[in-house]
C-alpha cells in the first residue's frame, strides 16, 4: 500500500513540476518577434542611438571653440576726454583721444588655446574609448543572450524527456529498494530542473533587457541574434598586443595629453611673470589764444611683478612631474596587466578549442538515440538519466566557453584600444 502511495505521489509531483516549468520555459519563446540581427547590426544600432557619444562630441566642440576664442588677441581700448583749456584770460575747448592695443607678443593666447585644444583631444580620445566600450558591451551582451537563449531551448527538451520518464514511472510500482532509489533520483533531478529552468529563463530575459540599454529593440519579443562561433585555432601573440596597448590604450593616451598640458602650463606660468607691451596712439587738441594740436605714438611696457610668478612656475613644474610619474605608473600597470589578460584569453581559447560547435549537435543526436532506446526498453532508466545529466553539463560548458572567451577577448581589445574591435573579433 505504501509503495502504491509513493508511486502516486511521485507521479503527481513529476507531472506538476513538469507542467509548471514547461509552460514557464515555452512562454517567452512563444512570444518571439521573429526578428534576426547580425552582430554588426546590433553594434551599428547601439553606436547610432547611444546619447553618451553625442554628449562627448559636444564636449569636443566646446573645447575646440573655446581654444579658437582663446587664441584671439585682446581687443583695443579707446579713451576720449573733453574739457576746457584756460590761458591767461582766454579759454577754449580741449579734446584728447587715445587708442591702445595690447600686443601679446609672448604668445600667451596661443598657449591658452593650446591647453584647450589638448582638452578637446582628450575628449576625442575618451569618445573613441566610449565607442570601443559600447561596441564590446554590446558584443558581450549579444553572446550572453545567444547562450542563454540556446540553454533555455535545451532545457525545454530536457523537460520533455522528463515527461517521458514520468509516463514511464506512472504505470509502475517500486517493490524493491533499487526501484525506489531510481524513483527518488528522478524526483531529485526534477526538482533541480525546476531551478535550472527558472534561472535559465531569468538570465535569458535579463540579458535582452540589458541589451536594450544600448540597442533600441522592441519592448516585447525575443529576436534571434547571430553571433560568430569561436574555434580557437589562432594563438595569441603577446608582444604584438603589448606594443599596440602601449601605443593605443585610452588611459595612456589621455595621460600623455595631460603631461603635454602640464608642460604648456609651466610655459604659460613662466610667461605670466612678464608683461605684454601695448601700442598707444594719441591725439590732443586744445583751443585758446592759439589752437594747439599734438599727435603721439608710443609703446608702453608695464614693469614685471617683483617675484615674476615664481611660485606659479614651481606649481606648474610640480604638476608636470606628477603627470609624468602617473604616466609611468599607468605604463607599468599595463605592462603587468596585459600578460595576465593574454594568459586568461589563451586559457579560454584552449577551452574553446576543445569544444567544437559540432559537439552540440552530436550531444542532441546521442540523447535522441538514448531516448529512442529507452522507449523500446533497450536503455535502462539510470543509464538514460546519467546520459541526460552528463550531456546537459557538457552542453552548458560548451556554451559557457564561448561566452567566457568573448569576455576575455573584449578585455584584451579594451586594454589595447583596438579601433576596429568588431572586425578584430572575427580573427579569433
Amino acid at each position: 500500500m505504501s509503495s502504491i502511495l509513493s508511486r502516486l505521489w511521485f507521479g503527481g509531483l513529476v507531472l506538476s513540476l513538469h507542467s509548471a516549468t514547461l509552460c514557464y520555459a515555452q512562454a517567452p519563446l512563444a512570444r518571439s518577434a521573429g526578428d534576426k540581427y547580425a552582430l554588426a547590426d546590433l553594434v551599428g544600432l547601439a553606436l547610432q542611438h547611444t546619447r553618451l557619444l553625442g554628449a562627448q562630441d559636444a564636449r569636443i566642440d566646446e573645447n575646440r571653440l573655446a581654444a579658437s576664442q582663446a587664441r584671439i588677441w585682446p581687443g583695443s581700448s579707446l579713451d576720449l576726454a573733453v574739457g576746457r583749456r584756460s590761458e591767461a584770460a582766454v579759454s577754449g575747448p580741449r579734446y584728447e583721444l587715445s587708442w591702445v592695443q595690447p600686443l601679446p607678443l609672448l604668445g600667451k593666447p596661443g598657449l591658452r588655446g593650446g591647453l584647450l585644444e589638448l582638452e578637446a583631444q582628450s575628449w576625442q580620445v575618451r569618445g573613441a574609448a566610449t565607442r570601443l566600450a559600447v561596441t564590446l558591451d554590446v558584443v558581450q551582451l549579444a553572446y550572453e543572450y545567444a547562450v542563454s537563449r540556446r540553454k533555455a531551448g535545451f532545457i525545454e527538451k530536457r523537460q520533455k524527456r522528463f515527461e517521458l520518464i514520468r509516463e514511464y514511472l506512472a504505470g509502475r510500482v517500486f517493490p524493491t529498494p533499487q526501484r525506489r532509489a531510481e524513483s527518488r533520483i528522478v524526483s531529485i533531478r526534477a526538482l533541480g530542473l525546476v531551478s535550472e529552468a527558472i534561472g535559465s529563463q531569468a538570465g535569458f530575459q535579463a540579458s535582452i533587457e540589458r541589451l536594450r540599454v544600448y540597442v533600441p529593440l522592441g519592448p516585447r519579443g525575443y529576436p534571434e541574434i547571430d553571433v560568430p562561433w569561436f574555434w580557437g585555432e589562432k594563438p595569441i601573440a603577446g608582444q604584438e598586443w603589448l606594443a599596440q596597448a602601449l601605443e593605443n590604450n585610452p588611459d595612456l593616451r589621455v595621460q600623455r595629453l595631460a603631461v603635454r598640458g602640464a608642460e604648456l602650463e609651466k610655459t604659460l606660468a613662466a610667461r605670466d611673470g612678464l608683461p605684454d607691451p601695448s601700442l598707444a596712439v594719441s591725439y590732443e587738441e586744445s583751443g585758446g589764444v592759439e589752437t594747439e594740436r599734438n599727435f603721439g605714438l608710443g609703446l608702453s611696457l608695464a614693469l614685471p611683478s617683483w617675484n615674476r610668478n615664481r611660485d606659479g612656475i614651481k606649481s606648474a613644474e610640480a604638476g608636470r612631474l606628477a603627470g609624468e610619474r602617473l604616466l609611468g605608473f599607468e605604463e607599468q600597470k599595463l605592462r603587468a596587466e596585459l600578460p595576465r589578460l593574454i594568459l586568461e584569453c589563451e586559457a579560454a581559447r584552449r577551452v574553446v578549442q576543445g569544444y567544437p560547435q559540432d559537439l552540440l549537435s552530436e550531444l542532441e543526436v546521442q540523447l535522441q538515440e538514448a531516448e529512442e532506446g529507452f522507449r523500446k526498453g533497450q536503455v535502462d532508466l539510470l543509464t538514460f538519466l546519467e546520459l541526460d545529466g552528463a550531456a546537459s553539463e557538457i552542453f552548458d560548458r560548451v556554451l559557457d566557453a564561448q561566452r567566457e572567451y568573448a569576455g576575455r577577448i573584449a578585455g584584451l581589445l579594451a586594454a589595447a584600444g583596438e579601433p576596429d574591435a568588431l572586425a578584430r573579433f572575427g580573427s579569433f
